[in-house]
């Protein structure tokens, strides 16, 4: 079995344990999440879906799937939020975004545990966190480079 189909069959017995019925959306929404590399809008999910549910029920079903903890929720900057999957194991990825393209890249690094030790010794629980690290990319930087030298 593949990773993405063992990601979506993790993902659908969740949603089962959580005592919710596993309908065609929410497979559809679940598998279109685990074939996506980076984190998705529910208007590029519901555009990749071609069809199979409308948009509200798009933004139901992920709104269901964060309040389950199977989805995690990108803030890129742009005023769009952006959803992808928890991996099974309950691991999760940061990014760096160009500030001009949107152009998002993985960054296989999280912060260090002294970082959730140091909020949780403030008397905090259910930590968790984000961090998105915004730039310009080398091709948009390249495109800026060559315009400055044609004028």
């Amino acid at each position: 079995m593949a990773d993405s189909d063992k990601t979506v069959e993790t993902t659908l017995g969740a949603i089962r344990h959580a005592g919710m019925r596993v309908t065609r959306p929410r497979r559809e929404i679940i598998a279109t999440l685990a074939r996506l590399y980076v984190p998705a809008t529910p208007r590029e999910i519901h555009d990749a879906l071609d069809g199979a549910c409308d948009p509200v029920t798009v933004y139901r079903c992920l709104t269901e799937f964060e309040h389950l903890g199977l989805v995690h929720r990108h803030e890129f900057g742009d005023g769009s939020t952006r959803y992808q999957l928890v991996d099974p194991d309950g691991g999760h990825f940061h990014y760096i975004v160009c500030r001009r393209c949107q152009h998002a890249e993985r960054i296989h690094a999280c912060p260090p545990p002294e970082l959730e030790a140091a909020v949780a010794g403030r008397g905090y629980s259910q930590i968790t966190h984000t961090l998105e690290f915004f730039a310009i990319c080398p091709d948009c930087r390249a495109l800026h480079d060559q315009r400055g030298r044609e004028e």
